[in-house]
């Protein structure tokens, strides 16, 4: 008897997670089409507050570039609890 009761829920649980995950597309769709509608399709990033990344094309920096970059940041590079302990001191 207890082990149909525990079939049963499960097979209630399942179907209700489906049920819930059919829904979400949905509901991304509707919070999408509900933030471009009131942020303006042609909306510039220029308005927006947020600061403005340039990517470079791929092949613009050598490798030994790339190589002197990590190089120095790991000589520079300090952990987390070092910059703590740094700040305690002063």
């Amino acid at each position: 008897m207890k082990a149909t009761k525990f079939i049963a829920a499960a097979a209630v649980l399942i179907a209700a997670g489906s049920a819930f995950a059919a829904d979400a597309p949905a509901a991304n769709a509707a919070v999408t089409a509900a933030a471009t509608s009131v942020a303006g399709p042609g909306i510039a990033a220029t308005s927006l507050n947020v600061p403005a990344v340039t990517i470079t094309a791929s092949g613009t920096r050598s490798r030994a570039e790339v190589r002197a970059e990590a190089i120095q940041f790991v000589k520079n590079y300090k952990t987390p609890l070092a910059l703590q302990l740094e700040q305690y001191k002063n």
